[in-house]
């Protein structure tokens, strides 16, 4: 009776554990991936906060992360590869 109980009491506690979600933006790995390409001369003309970019769908299945920057004419635009975790391209 006490295997009963404590198997039942660990495969609840396992099964909270899997459906709690993380309250982190899934999309901060595509901008972690986009800014990290980033070379430290675009790095600096990156007006505020680099974690707020705004990320997008764009083709082929890929995410395009948009910076702000410092000349608000320019932004600097990163092709993230989603299922390979790498840029692709850096649009400037």
């Amino acid at each position: 009776m006490k295997f009963q109980i404590l198997f039942f009491a660990l495969l609840g506690t396992l099964l909270f554990a899997c459906t709690v979600e993380s309250p982190e933006d899934p999309l901060n790995v595509y901008r972690n991936i986009a800014y990290t390409a980033l070379s430290p001369a675009q790095k600096s003309l990156i007006l505020g906060d680099w974690t707020k970019a705004e990320v997008a769908a764009w083709t082929n299945g890929n995410y395009v992360v948009v910076f702000k920057t410092k000349d608000n004419a320019v932004t600097i635009r990163v092709v993230v590869d989603p299922v390979n975790g790498r840029v692709v391209e850096i649009l400037t």
